[in-house]
């Protein structure tokens, strides 16, 4: 891809991962099961029935991991601490075993010149907590706020960037519709869930700042689908509007207008799965941040028109994992965060990237050859410069992901790596899109 655009001197070129999805090691050294560990076991949850209980291997192969960050040039990796790997009970006792793990692992990277960004919950509650109501319990905003300062005390000075939480919606997810861990089908919990998540934020948020780490920032994580209706009937604009509120905004209205919108309120209301709400919660889900994470994939067309929906899918411009290539997806979420919330803190795209269904095409050479990742990348990354040429603060990009890992339920099924994991030898293969993104990066130095 050619481009002279030039970007910001300290600009971050990064791959993100999750503990969960890559560590593996699932019951070594004192770490409890999270809610993923359990949900894997229940019949039909996951593809095949496969389970994070060794995933990528990196809890013993760290080294493998960060010599492929190495080579193709970053200077940033963004991972997740696996809560119930530090604090088995997921309150209390610490695990030295837990602690000494992530402590190697964020000095190996410093040592490196390569900035951690760390992300305190990446999906994966100790099931412990779970056992106790998880996050549709009020008293999840204080077990997150424990475990966070926790974290700032044993690694504040290690690390630069912090996140609270990444992509709150999957809470929703997991309560409300079944999908993900824990796996509860209750649409009363999933939206008190998650409102507890947001508070927990800010309880982690405040715990920061206590803190005083003056050479930590820290922000959020939140994914931006925005929707686009497919027609022009009024039906569609409606479509919009109501899905908009229930995914994107229901996120950061509470964070970055320090409310929910009453639109939002007054649905819930009606269909009686409003959350029970505390004057206080707003003040906290509204701390002020350093910087917002955007993790920005696609936009969603949507209709009330099934023909619509059908006609939508059987053209136009696709890759052949069938999902439409739009890469102006970036520029508007950027644009939209301005727009709506006017935001004064930097945003940084903590994800992006696009997946591969089953066996990919392999060349003469044993190389994946991922040419959609590599347009899909290119696309956006032309995006990511339309936004910087406008002026938009935008401080490091993050592409998902480093590797092919447990993809949540999709298991092994989906592929984001832009390395392949040979699960025999458990060794890291450079895949087509991986030489790109190395070539790029070098080219912006």
């Amino acid at each position: 891809m050619e481009s002279s655009f030039k970007y910001p001197k300290d600009f971050l070129w990064g791959l993100a991962t999750s503990a969960g999805q890559i560590e593996g090691a699932a019951t070594e050294d004192g770490r409890t099961p999270s809610i993923w560990d359990v949900f894997a076991t229940k019949p039909g949850k996951i593809f095949k029935g496969e389970t994070p209980t060794v995933a990528c291997d990196s809890y013993h192969r760290f080294d493998r991991d960060l010599e492929m960050l190495k080579y193709i040039g970053v200077n940033s990796y963004r991972m997740s601490i696996s809560w119930s790997r530090v604090l088995p009970e997921g309150t209390g006792k610490l695990n030295p075993l837990g602690l000494d793990y992530y402590k190697r692992c964020f000095e190996k990277l410093l040592k490196a010149n390569i900035t951690p960004n760390v992300t305190l919950y990446h999906w994966d509650l100790p099931q412990v907590l779970e056992e106790k109501g998880g996050w549709v319990n009020r008293d999840s905003i204080e077990w997150f706020g424990e475990y966070a300062e926790k974290m700032f005390r044993e690694f504040g000075d290690l690390i630069p960037l912090w996140t609270t939480v990444n992509e709150p919606i999957a809470t929703y997810v997991g309560y409300a519709l079944g999908g993900f861990a824990p796996g509860h089908t209750n649409e009363v919990w999933g939206n008190q869930a998650r409102h507890n998540i947001l508070v927990a934020h800010g309880k982690a948020v405040e715990a920061f700042r206590e803190e005083n780490l003056k050479d930590s920032k820290i922000g959020v994580v939140i994914d931006i689908w925005k929707r686009h209706a497919i027609t022009d009937s009024p039906e569609d604009a409606a479509l919009v509007i109501d899905e908009d509120e229930r995914n994107w905004k229901f996120y950061c209205d509470p964070i970055l207008a320090g409310k929910y919108s009453d639109y939002l309120l007054d649905r819930l209301t009606k269909e009686g799965t409003v959350m029970q709400m505390k004057p206080h919660d707003f003040e906290l889900t509204s701390q002020t941040l350093d910087f917002f994470g955007l993790n920005v994939y696609n936009r969603v067309p949507v209709s009330v028109n099934a023909q619509a929906k059908a006609d939508f899918s059987q053209g136009g411009n696709f890759l052949n994992n069938r999902t439409e290539y739009y890469p102006d997806a970036l520029y508007e979420a950027v644009k939209l965060l301005h727009e709506l919330y006017d935001i004064k803190i930097p945003v940084y795209v903590t994800e992006n990237g696009t997946y591969s269904i089953g066996a990919e095409k392999v060349d003469e050479n044993g190389m994946v050859e991922d040419d959609d990742r590599i347009k899909y990348v290119s696309g956006f990354l032309k995006s990511l410069e339309k936004a910087l040429a406008e002026g938009y603060d935008i401080r490091g990009y993050y592409l998902w992901s480093l590797m092919d890992n447990f993809e949540w339920s999709a298991g092994s099924n989906f592929k984001f790596g832009i390395t392949q994991l040979d699960k025999e030898t458990m060794e890291l293969k450079p895949k087509k899109s991986a030489y790109f993104y190395k070539d790029y990066i070098n080219s912006k130095k």
